[in-house]
C-alpha cells in the first residue's frame, strides 16, 4: 500500500483506550510515517565501501565545532564521520522496531550489514569508537603502532591532536555493541553471531572508587567516588606525567583521566540488563548515582558527552525497560522533569541551536518507554504529553519525492568536558530513527 493511500486512508483513526483529552493520531497515518523513516533507513545506509570514505553498513554521521577552537578551526571545521556509536544506535533502534512490528521485513538486511560493520570496530574483548586507519600526519616509527583509531574526515592539522584521537576502548560503545549483539542474536538464533557468554567482568574492574583525583569536570559537579562505571576502559596513571600528553606510541585516555557519565552508565546497565547480569558489581551503585544526579537537579549535565537536555532521561528509561528497575527512583523524577517542560505545541526546549526536535525525540521516547514499562506511572497527564509529542514530530517530518520521512538531526553527542557544547555529532538517520523507535512504541 503506497504512502498517498495510507494518508488518504488516514481518516478512520484507530482505537485503542487512552486517558488523554486529544484525540488519538490516526493509526495509518503514524504507520505510513514509520514505513517511512524504515524506508530513508535504508537508502541512507551504506551498501559498500568506499576506501577510507566510509564504510558498509553504517549510516551517516557529522562530526562538526560550532565554534571556533584553538588547534582545530574556526566554527564549521569538520565533515562526514565514521563510529561504531551511530551505527550500534541506529541498529538497536531498528531491531526493537522489527520485534514490535516483525512485518517490516526491511529491516533485516539492514541489521545484517549494520552489525558486520559493529563487528569490526572490536578491540579485544571490548569495543572502541573509531575504524583503524593509517595515521594521516605521521608515519610510524618500527615500535609504534602502524594503524591508530581515528576520524575520517575531521580535519586534523596536528600530529599530537592526530594521536590524542587514538583512544582506548570505552564502556559505552562497549554497551551499545553488547546489546545489538543482543538484539541480533535475539531476531537471528540460527546465526553464529553472538556476544560472549558474560560481560559483567568488563565493565566491573573499572570503577569510580576511592579514586583520589576526580575528573576535572566531574570534580566541577562535585560528582566523586560514585561507585558508578566508568567510561573508560582503562586505568588511569595519575603519577605518570606522560600519561596526560598524547602520543604516537600508545592508545590515549583523554587528559590522562577517567570520568563518570550518567548516560554512559544507563547503557551499560541496558546491556547488562540484555545478558541478564544485573548482578553486576556495580549496579547498583550506578543506579544510586543516576539517581542522585536526578535528584540534585543534575539531569541535564551528569552526561559528560551527552548535552542534549533530555538525553539522560531517554537512556535511563530504556534502561528501565530493559530491566533495571533499580531506576525507577530516577525515572519518577525523570518524569516529573519531562512532563513540567513540554511546550504548549508539544515540543522541548534545548539550548542548543537547532536541536529542538531532536531533544523532544529523547522527551516522548522516554514517556512511551516508561508506559510500556510500568502501568503505575500512566496518567492523564502522561497520556496526554505523549498525544501533543507524537502530533509534534509528525507535524515536524521531512517527506521526500519517494516516500521516504526523515527528521531534522539534532545534537547527537559531543565531543565531552570543555567541548561539551563545542564539538556536536549530529546523524538525520539517528534521529529518523529515534522517530520510527517513537512511532513503534506508540502505535
Amino acid at each position: 500500500m503506497t504512502l498517498t493511500v495510507l494518508l488518504i486512508m488516514g481518516g478512520w483513526a484507530y482505537s485503542r483506550p487512552a486517558q488523554s483529552s486529544l484525540p488519538r493520531y490516526p493509526y495509518l497515518e503514524a504507520q505510513a510515517a514509520l514505513e517511512g523513516a524504515v524506508k530513508y533507513l535504508d537508502q541512507t545506509q551504506k551498501k559498500s565501501t568506499q576506501g577510507t570514505s566510509y564504510f558498509s553498513g553504517e549510516w551517516e554521521s557529522d562530526m562538526r565545532s560550532s565554534r571556533a577552537i584553538p588547534l582545530i578551526g574556526p566554527a564549521g571545521t569538520g565533515g562526514y564521520d565514521s563510529n561504531l556509536f551511530t551505527v550500534a544506535s541506529i541498529h538497536n533502534i531498528l531491531a526493537a522496531v522489527w520485534l514490535r512490528q516483525p512485518q517490516l521485513e526491511q529491516i533485516l538486511p539492514l541489521l545484517d550489514l549494520a552489525i558486520e560493520r559493529i563487528l569490526t570496530y572490536q578491540n579485544g574483548k571490548s569495543f572502541n569508537f573509531w575504524p583503524l586507519l593509517p595515521p594521516r600526519l605521521y608515519t610510524p616509527k618500527k615500535d609504534e603502532p602502524q594503524l591508530i583509531r581515528r576520524p575520517n574526515h575531521f580535519p586534523i592539522r596536528y600530529k599530537r591532536l592526530e594521536a590524542g584521537c587514538n583512544v582506548y576502548n570505552d564502556a559505552d560503545d562497549t554497551a551499545v555493541a553488547f546489546s545489538a549483539l543482543s538484539l541480533y542474536h535475539r531476531i537471528n538464533p540460527e546465526k553464529s553471531i553472538k556476544g560472549p557468554e558474560s560481560i559483567g567482568p568488563i565493565f566491573s574492574p573499572h570503577r569510580d572508587i576511592h579514586r583520589p583525583i576526580p575528573h576535572f569536570y566531574n570534580a566541577r559537579h562535585l560528582t566523586r567516588n560514585t561507585g558508578a562505571f566508568l567510561t573508560w576502559l582503562e586505568d588511569e596513571k595519575i603519577l605518570n606525567p606522560l600519561s596526560y600528553i598524547p602520543s604516537p606510541k600508545r592508545p590515549y585516555l583523554p587528559f590522562g583521566q577517567n570520568d563518570v557519565d550518567c548516560v554512559v552508565n544507563s547503557n551499560v546497565l541496558s546491556a547488562l540488563a540484555s545478558y541478564g547480569e544485573l548482578d553486576t558489581p556495580g549496579t547498583e551503585k550506578s543506579c544510586e548515582f543516576i539517581h542522585w544526579a536526578f535528584k540534585t537537579g543534575r539531569s541535564r549535565t551528569c552526561g559528560v558527552y551527552y548535552p542534549s537536555p533530555f538525553n539522560a532521561h531517554y537512556t535511563v528509561a530504556k534502561a528501565f525497560h530493559s530491566g533495571a528497575r533499580c531506576l525507577k527512583p530516577a525515572i519518577e523524577i525523570a518524569l516529573r522533569e519531562i512532563l513540567r517542560a513540554q511546550k504548549k505545541d508539544g515540543s522541548w526546549a534545548s539550548p542548543i541551536p537547532q536541536d529542538h526536535l531532536h531533544t523532544s525525540l529523547y522527551a516522548l521516547n522516554a514517556l512511551l518507554y516508561v508506559r510500556e514499562t510500568e502501568s503505575s506511572f500512566i496518567t492523564p497527564q502522561l497520556e496526554e504529553a505523549i498525544e501533543k509529542g507524537i502530533h509534534f514530530v509528525l507535524k515536524s517530518q521531512t517527506i521526500h519525492p519517494d516516500g521516504s520521512i526523515s527528521w531534522k538531526p539534532g545534537a547527537f553527542f559531543s565531543g565531552g568536558t570543555f567541548s561539551r557544547f563545542w564539538i556536536y555529532w549530529r546523524s538525520e538517520p539517528y534521529t529518523t530513527a529515534l522517530a520510527a523507535d517513537a512511532l513503534s512504541l506508540y502505535l
